[in-house]
């Protein structure tokens, strides 16, 4: 039985194993990993930062998505204007002792990666 649902799901991989070339969604998947792995420990007190982070992370994902295949404008903005708030919210778990100084420059480093390549992208497209 569970052969049978590895073979399907296999398939579904290899369908969209496409999109994995887009070298910004790795990024952003990685980041996510990243970010979503290191924000597992956050007091219960803190529960709605730690999902406005993660949030936030596959909406960068999602947008990347859709702005590779409807080619809109808006949708690029919308990467920067959700890479700031990440970088917002994970300022304010800093400041809440939530993260250590290394993990926020690690953080930062990585959206700072990610927001060069979507802007590089941006001006590529409208030039």
């Amino acid at each position: 039985m569970n052969d049978k649902k590895n073979i399907k799901l296999n398939k579904i991989k290899k369908k969209y194993i496409s999109e994995e070339k887009l070298i910004i969604a790795k990024v952003a998947r990685k980041t996510l990993r990243y970010i979503e792995k290191n924000t597992e420990n956050f007091p219960n007190k803190y529960v709605v930062l730690r999902n406005r982070i993660i949030d936030s992370c596959y909406d960068i994902l999602e947008y990347i998505y859709r702005a590779n295949v409807y080619q809109e404008l808006n949708d690029k903005k919308e990467i920067i204007v959700k890479i700031q708030m990440l970088n917002f919210y994970l300022e304010e778990a800093y400041n809440k002792e939530l993260l250590t100084h290394k993990k926020l420059i690690n953080y930062g480093n990585y959206l700072l990666e990610l927001d060069k390549m979507v802007r590089a992208w941006f001006n590529y497209e409208t030039s």
